[in-house]
């Protein structure tokens, strides 16, 4: 059965009430912009009454004001963002918040891991902060218009976070996640975020919990959400909304638990997917 059909068949069981995506890897292309393409199809989305989310594990401070400069503000309904925590509705600007790390698991985290390889890091009072001033540091730092600080992070944590970053080797990061596997807690939960980067979060927030928290707000069933995604921090998302969709260039777990796949995020692939939904 083709793209198109699978698609099909969805929507005449489902009226799709959100369109919701994934940042990098999956909306903007390798350079982090976002194509005219992949605008356009934003746009043809709301002239046809239907609504479209960010879905991201960027905070909410350093993704809003990039919206004008990809040419999609006022096209943009909600940001969720910090991989759920924070659900920006944009036409009212309310800010629906989650619940943060513990210092008592951030701490058990560092303790935990102090022999793995990588580099601690965290957000904050719009700054990043880290064990060193790595690559990853020194990127994120240009990306989002950030300070970044090298700190001692057991003496700096002295309250709950949004999250705790681990910066890593690609090389690395399988073993890392098979140490997170070996030694889980109920406190927080691991994932990969990127090829270089593993998460830590409060156990009950994940980009699936802020649609369903959307959902519930602005009154619409999980059911009528389409997803995009790449990573392994999409899965819980592409699996429970309505129809999931992985781009060609995401993680094969991602992929496996996906509707159907859509073009490489450096082909347009999400407006690929859009044009044809829309045709129907």
């Amino acid at each position: 059965m083709d793209v198109k059909q699978i698609l099909k068949e969805y929507q005449t069981q489902h009226t799709i009430k959100l369109v919701a995506s994934d940042l990098d890897g999956t909306l903007l292309d390798k350079t982090g912009l976002l194509s005219e393409t992949n605008r356009k199809a934003i746009q043809d989305l709301k002239a046809r009454g239907i609504q479209f989310a960010i879905v991201t594990g960027r905070p909410y401070f350093s993704v809003s004001p990039l919206l004008s400069m990809w040419g999609i503000e006022g096209l943009v309904d909600v940001i969720i963002a910090n991989n759920g925590l924070e659900i920006g509705i944009q036409a009212t600007g309310e800010l629906i918040l989650g619940e943060k790390l513990s210092v008592v698991a951030i701490h058990e985290i560092l303790d935990l891991y102090e022999g793995v390889p990588g580099n601690f890091c965290f957000y904050g009072d719009n700054a990043l902060y880290g064990q060193e001033m790595d690559a990853f540091m020194k990127r994120v730092s240009v990306k989002n218009h950030l300070p970044a600080y090298v700190v001692d992070m057991k003496k700096t944590i002295q309250k709950d976070l949004e999250k705790l970053l681990l910066a890593c080797d690609p090389n690395d990061l399988e073993m890392i996640n098979n140490f997170y596997l070996a030694h889980q807690s109920e406190l927080y939960r691991g994932f990969k975020s990127q090829d270089y980067l593993f998460e830590f979060m409060h156990p009950s927030v994940s980009k699936l919990g802020g649609i369903e928290k959307l959902a519930q707000h602005l009154g619409f069933n999980v059911e009528e959400v389409i997803a995009f995604g790449d990573n392994l921090n999409d899965l819980e998302m592409i699996q429970g909304s309505g129809f999931g969709v992985a781009m060609i260039n995401g993680d094969p777990i991602v992929k496996a638990h996906a509707k159907i796949i859509a073009p490489h995020h450096d082909e347009d692939g999400f407006a690929h997917i859009i044009n044809q939904m829309l045709e129907i």
